[in-house]
Order: C-alpha cells, then sequence, then structure tokens
C-alpha cells in the first residue's frame, strides 16, 4: 500500500522543532485513568464506615488514602485537593482534574512512595485485609509502561519522579540522533528509528530491536548513497562498515581504539538483532526483555551519532 505524503503530514514535520518524541508538560486523560486503575488495585480499596456501625468490615485501606491525601495537602498548604471530604475521592478526582503538570506528578510521586515503601511490604494477609490485588513491582513496572506507551516523558526510579530528558543516554545519545536524522538525506534512517522509538514505548521490545538495527544499517546506506560510494545491496553491517572505513569517513589516528569501536560495531548491533529479531525463534516463542530493546536502542543511536557527525564533518 501506497503513503501518500498530505499536506498535513509534511506540515507538521516542518513545524517539528524538538525532535524528542517524548511530552513534559501534559498527563492525557486515558493515562490518568489508568493510574487510578492501578491505584485502586495497588493501593487498596476504600472503606465508608456506615453510620449504623456494625462489626464486620471488608478490606479497606484507608490508612493508605489517608496519608496520600494529609501528604499532598500538609506540603501545599491546602486542605483539600479537589473539594471532597473523603480521601480517596478527594485523591482520585485530583489525579483527574488537575491542570498543572507538577500537581499531577506530585501526587503520583507521592502515591507510588506509598506502594513502593509500604505495600512492598505487605505478606498475602496484609494485602487481602486491604483489598491490594497487584504486587508493588508490577505496579511501578505497569506505570513506567503507562508513561511511555502515551509518549509522556517521566518514569518512577528509586523512589521519585524523574524526567526521561534527565537521563545522560536520553539527552547526550538519543535526542542528537533524532536531530541528526531529521536531514532529508535520512528520511529513511529516521522512520526507522523513530518506529523503534514507538515500538520500545508500546513495549514491542522484539520490533523495536529490529527497527533500531535497521535504522543503524540504512544511516550508513544513506551515507554511502549521498557520498556515491558502490556497496552491494544485500550488504550487512560488517561489509557497509568495511566500505565506511575503506573512504575514510571516520579517522584512522584512533589505532586500536578505533578497531575495538569497529569490533563492537559489527559484534554488537548485528549480534542483538541476529539473536533477537532476525532469525527464527523456534518452537517455543522467545520474549524480548525490555533491557535489551533499551539497550539496542540506546546502542543504535550512539552509532547513528557517530556516522553521521562523522558524515557531516567530512561533507
Amino acid at each position: 500500500m501506497s503513503i501518500y505524503e498530505l499536506f498535513s503530514r509534511r506540515k507538521k514535520k516542518a513545524e517539528q522543532t524538538e525532535p524528542d518524541p517524548y511530552r513534559y508538560d501534559d498527563i492525557p486523560e486515558p493515562l490518568r485513568n489508568q493510574i487510578m486503575f492501578i491505584w485502586r488495585d495497588a493501593i487498596g480499596a476504600w472503606h465508608t464506615p456506615s453510620a449504623f456501625g456494625g462489626s464486620h468490615e471488608p478490606p479497606h485501606n484507608n490508612q493508605a488514602w489517608i496519608f496520600i491525601q494529609r501528604t499532598i495537602c500538609r506540603e501545599k498548604g491546602i486542605v483539600s485537593l479537589a473539594g471532597y471530604e473523603e480521601a480517596f475521592e478527594d485523591c482520585n478526582h485530583y489525579l483527574l482534574q488537575a491542570e498543572d503538570i507538577d500537581d499531577l506528578l506530585d501526587i503520583i510521586e507521592v502515591s507510588f512512595r506509598q506502594i513502593d515503601g509500604v505495600t512492598r511490604n505487605y505478606n498475602s494477609h496484609h494485602r487481602r485485609m486491604r483489598g491490594i490485588r497487584q504486587e508493588a513491582q508490577d505496579a511501578i513496572d505497569e506505570l513506567n509502561h503507562r508513561f511511555r506507551e502515551a509518549s509522556v516523558g517521566y518514569q518512577f526510579e528509586a523512589g521519585s519522579i524523574v524526567r526521561v530528558d534527565s537521563q545522560l543516554v536520553h539527552s547526550e545519545v538519543v535526542l542528537p540522533a533524532f536531530r541528526l536524522l531529521s536531514d532529508p538525506s535520512f528520511a529513511g534512517p529516521e522512520e526507522e528509528f523513530r518506529s523503534a522509538h514507538a515500538h520500545y514505548r508500546a513495549g514491542e521490545y522484539k520490533d523495536c530491536v529490529t527497527d533500531a538495527l535497521n535504522a543503524f544499517e540504512s544511516t550508513m546506506k544513506a551515507i554511502c548513497d549521498a557520498k556515491g560510494w558502490a556497496y552491494n545491496r544485500g550488504a550487512r553491517a560488517s561489509d557497509l562498515i568495511r566500505v565506511l572505513r575503506d573512504n575514510d569517513l571516520l579517522p584512522d589516528y584512533l589505532d586500536r581504539s578505533f578497531d575495538q569501536l569497529i569490533a563492537t560495531l559489527t559484534s554488537g548491533l548485528p549480534q542483538v538483532r541476529n539473536e533477537e529479531g532476525a532469525h527464527g525463534q523456534g518452537a517455543q516463542p522467545k520474549d524480548t526483555p525490555a533491557y535489551m530493546a533499551a539497550y539496542a536502542l540506546h546502542l543504535a543511536a550512539a552509532k547513528i551519532v557517530l556516522l553521521v557527525e562523522a558524515y557531516k564533518d567530512g561533507a
């Protein structure tokens, strides 16, 4: 199926000044709802005591909800989050209604610190007593997955909410790769690299690995095409690197360290793809773990930055 390059798509590309695939100033409504579902499963239920009393109470974790509500109110100097008396309703409506991104991240961080530092330590009996249905680590993993899936650039790590672009590898490797590939000469590799990142955010890790490595190889082919350097159309990564080296794309004064770099280029990325993406998986489906997909994505980005900067330096 052919894809038409619509005016609106060209306009969007032309107006894009920041290549970062994540947003940092808003949490969309579907993500807020998903966080609310995680809260209810990982923090526990709320029980409103009956006016008539009673000896039996259903599972609930009122204490945790009251702690989250009071902590935010106390630190912000307010008496209520969203105008509701009960902590559970107050927290949930605040999550759904708050407009300021910092306010939202404050309550997400406090709530997941409660999950990470308190509910994580409950045994099965204590979880049942509080109506908790989701393990702490699973809740944190789901939150981070939902952030990535929604292209919202935050993660909960080591007890805190952090911006993705504050992570060194993202700010110093991934973003420069996006910026360099925005050159029209690298339209093919850019599309593959964006696809790899989209697969990563969606949790489609095997496809992420495949597209990341395709972007790496396509970058080398784009450089060869721009320079008029001949190569076999079915060339592998090692063949393409040989073409680039034979044409002095990269300085040879690096001596042994350059050979070590070539060894990484010829074994690191292709090895990941050969093992995780390109070949048959056998009788049992193989799951590509998130850390392997992240490694492939970041390693591909680093190599793309190296190659494109060398190309531009010698253009």
